[in-house]
């Protein structure tokens, strides 16, 4: 890259601090602003860091020196954040969720090929070495059967932030969700399946869950199930299996490191990531790279815009089928909708780097 990309960062939470640590490791970023009402200048963050902070949007919007806006504020405002920094042409990468329903999402897709300008999502799994490796092998095990995925949190997210965080479905399930269409294309299934349950009180009364079972059933015939929790005590845990005609593969979770100790005692093994800050560290930073990398050669998007849309309906599928204990037939979930997802080959090829599994959107 010739020139550096000028960039402002909306939201300091635990995102926003991924994201500024990725960005002062990366040569081509020149990071403006920090847009952030929560903070003072006086804060250490703000303190030992070279930014200009602001308490609101307006002044970078305004501002045509600014490239690009990085949008990780509570959930709420990222519809808002996203739109109105694509009017204002800038590029944007912003987390989950990038709206709260389909005519939102696909708002923020028709703006980026209107202005011509880079919408990238946080889906960081998809820059996971594991997962990546686990994709680029998986063709050898086909025709496929089953895929089985955990996704057990620790530590449980805050009670203020699960209030606002749009319910396990689109929150934590949203992932695994994305995982399935990164493997298989923008394949949907035929039918939605989930059961769930709420431990926790506090949890139950806002009213959300914190376990939950998911399948999903193809036309190939493939099975899928996702279980996931809100807290699991032992590290966060995220394990991936497929198994097919060619054999399985596995994608394991991470630890500190692979040593056995054998001894009188019985075997000992280190613990698996504790968060997962630690687990995706790499892959923060790889996505992050990517989306500088995207604007400087014309890409518009990471993950498009039908992947997007079918994650955010497997989500909203999976929470009607808890609610009314009852399979989702999902083609007609989707002929309700008006909703036309042109299926694609199952387990399309992963070539070198997240810049070719990066289409543009227009």
């Amino acid at each position: 890259m010739k020139t550096k990309i000028r960039v402002c960062i909306v939201g300091l939470g635990r995102a926003g601090r991924f994201h500024l640590t990725s960005i002062k490791n990366l040569d081509f970023f020149d990071l403006k602003y920090v847009i952030d009402p929560s903070l003072s200048t006086q804060d250490d963050i703000v303190q030992n860091n070279d930014f200009i902070l602001l308490e609101d949007i307006e002044e970078a919007l305004v501002d045509d020196e600014l490239d690009a806006a990085i949008i990780s504020p509570p959930t709420q405002f990222h519809f808002d954040c996203v739109t109105r920094f694509l009017k204002a042409g800038k590029h944007v990468f912003t987390e989950k969720p990038l709206g709260r329903s389909l005519a939102e999402i696909q708002t923020c897709f028709e703006l980026s090929a209107e202005r011509e300008k880079a919408l990238f999502l946080g889906f960081q799994r998809r820059y996971d070495r594991n997962f990546r490796a686990l994709k680029s092998r998986v063709e050898t095990l086909e025709p496929v059967k089953i895929i089985k995925a955990s996704s057990r949190d620790n530590p449980q997210p805050s009670l203020d932030y699960l209030k606002i965080s749009g319910n396990i479905f689109h929150d934590m399930l949203i992932h695994d969700f994305d995982m399935l269409i990164f493997l298989l294309g923008n394949e949907p299934p035929i039918s939605v399946f989930a059961y769930g349950h709420a431990y926790d009180e506090d949890i139950r009364n806002i009213p959300d869950l914190d376990t939950v079972m998911v399948t999903l059933k193809y036309k190939t015939g493939l099975i899928c199930s996702i279980d996931t929790s809100r807290n699991a005590v032992y590290g966060y845990d995220q394990r991936l299996e497929i198994f097919g005609e060619g054999g399985m593969a596995i994608a394991e979770n991470e630890r500190d490191h692979t040593v056995q100790m054998h001894t009188s005692k019985g075997m000992e093994v280190a613990a698996i990531n504790e968060s997962f800050p630690k687990r995706y560290k790499d892959a923060y930073a790889a996505e992050i790279r990517d989306f500088g990398e995207a604007i400087s050669e014309g890409r518009l998007s990471n993950v498009p815009r039908d992947e997007c849309l079918l994650g955010h309906l497997l989500a909203n599928a999976a929470h009607q089928s808890v609610e009314t204990g009852a399979p989702v037939n999902f083609e007609n979930y989707l002929d309700s909708l008006g909703v036309n997802l042109v299926g694609t080959t199952s387990f399309r090829p992963l070539h070198s780097g997240p810049r070719a599994a990066s289409r543009p959107s227009h």
